[in-house]
């Protein structure tokens, strides 16, 4: 008897990444493939071989996102297409195949949001002051999803994201969890938490079918915490959590 798979996996830098990093990994070849846009419609990642291959391996599964983009940005994800549940901003969202947020989803998601809205903008204040008062080469905003704020997006070179680091530290280390990836530092609330949204839709699963197995992909060091949740889990080489944890 065939046993169905779920595959829960992170996106960017999984099975995607930006064009530089896509022939870096391919070893210089130009065969790669388009697989999201940016907001004018320009290619903005991109699949390598190798990264195609793992998903024709994975054509049969049943595929959940589980990422840091909001539901907009995963919208101008063209590859590869998703057709049940998704898990966006870093877990604070998890939506059903219908599109909508998930119903078991829908108090936790306004609790989340209630609580901690008003100290994402807050934050986002304090840290475009930093940047003003600084002159850093960076950006800050709060993010949205679901009609409702679910973390602060940081973006800039390094030093300034050292910089914003230690500011959002000395706001409240305990209030936020920090995702640092490249130029990308992201401060979430408690309820933006890829494991806890992964358990909740694994939970669901596991009742409709205690037969299924579950495969966790993912690069950086805040997947690992959905990623050990399952019965199986792959890492791309070369990311984070590979570099950090195997190297």
């Amino acid at each position: 008897m065939t046993r169905a798979i779920t595959v829960f996996t992170d996106l960017d830098d999984t099975l995607f990444q930006t064009q530089t990093k896509a022939r870096a990994l391919a070893g210089g070849a130009d065969a790669l493939t388009e697989a999201a846009y940016d907001r004018d419609g320009a290619p903005l990642s991109f699949h390598t071989p190798a990264q195609l291959a793992l998903l024709d391996l994975l054509g049969g599964c049943e595929v959940i996102p589980v990422t840091g983009r909001n539901r907009t940005a995963l919208e101008r994800v063209v590859s590869p297409v998703f057709h049940a549940c998704r898990i966006t901003s870093h877990g604070a969202v998890l939506y059903g195949p219908d599109g909508e947020v998930l119903p078991s989803w829908r108090a936790p998601l306004a609790a989340g949001a209630a609580a901690f809205g008003p100290a994402m903008h807050d934050l986002t204040a304090a840290v475009q002051d930093l940047i003003e008062r600084a002159r850093l080469a960076a950006r800050v905003r709060v993010i949205e999803d679901a009609g409702v704020p679910v973390y602060v997006s940081i973006k800039g070179e390094e030093a300034a994201l050292d910089q914003a680091e230690q500011l959002v530290l000395a706001q409240g280390a305990a209030r936020w969890r920090l995702h640092r990836n490249g130029r990308n530092l992201a401060a979430l609330p408690p309820f933006a938490d890829k494991r806890a949204a992964v358990a909740h839709l694994m939970a669901i699963k596991r009742a409709q079918d205690p037969a299924r197995t579950f495969l966790g992909l993912g690069d950086s060091l805040s997947d690992l915490g959905f990623m050990t949740l399952c019965d199986f889990a792959l890492v791309p080489s070369g990311t984070q959590i590979h570099q950090e944890r195997w190297s």
